[in-house]
């Protein structure tokens, strides 16, 4: 019995220190700003594969970091444009629009815009991570992914409030927010996700977790 508990305590301990390093890993490799896109799709990957599966070390995320930069560099850029836009038309809704115009509760649904794309950027590079498929293609399912299952999408959106919340509460967990927070939405993610995976595959990553 002993022995039982030392080895969870362990692996607790072990998995701890995993999250905290692939948070480190992500917030070192977003600094250029340009290559936020990169370091998330990576981040997933390795939360998944090493946090949840158990297999390969932290270090699988510079892996993916490389194998994935052009795709998840450009979809970022991207939504950089979007989030810009959007930004820019709460901004002018908000303090540029008379509060007796029509317009003025327009802010409202910029708002709502704004939050639901960055739940799609969310959505896009763990899809990315996931899967392999055209630049294109990603952009459209991971869209389509996020509208059909809009309960877990809104799922999504509380999760980040709530760690959002609890960094405004405890500073520090600012530095391990971002391995915390892919810890958090991977069942999400990953419930959604295997709707859309063949059997053979689900088969195959079940074995794998149990390898």
């Amino acid at each position: 019995m002993g022995r039982f508990f030392n080895s969870k305590i362990f692996d607790g301990i072990s998995k701890a220190t995993d999250v905290i390093l692939l948070g480190l890993y992500f917030i070192v490799c977003s600094l250029p700003i340009f290559t936020i896109g990169a370091s998330a799709t990576a981040l997933y990957y390795a939360t998944h594969k090493c946090i949840y599966k158990g297999r390969g070390y932290t270090t699988e995320f510079f892996r993916s970091f490389k194998d994935n930069f052009k795709q998840s560099t450009l979809s970022w850029l991207i939504f950089m444009v979007l989030f810009a836009i959007l930004s820019g038309d709460i901004y002018i809704t908000r303090n540029m629009v008379s509060a007796n115009s029509p317009f003025a509760a327009a802010s409202i649904f910029f708002l709502v815009l704004l939050v639901f794309t960055i739940v799609w950027a969310i959505y896009h590079f763990a899809y990315i991570a996931r899967f392999e498929n055209s630049f294109k293609a990603s952009f459209k399912n991971s869209a389509i992914i996020m509208i059909v299952n809009i309960g877990w999408s809104v799922a999504i959106v509380a999760v980040t409030i709530a760690l959002l919340y609890l960094m405004y509460r405890i500073m520090i967990l600012i530095v391990f927010a971002p391995g915390i927070f892919a810890c958090a939405i991977h069942p999400i993610l990953e419930k959604v996700f295997r709707k859309y995976m063949s059997a053979e595959d689900i088969a195959k990553e079940d074995e794998d977790l149990h390898y």
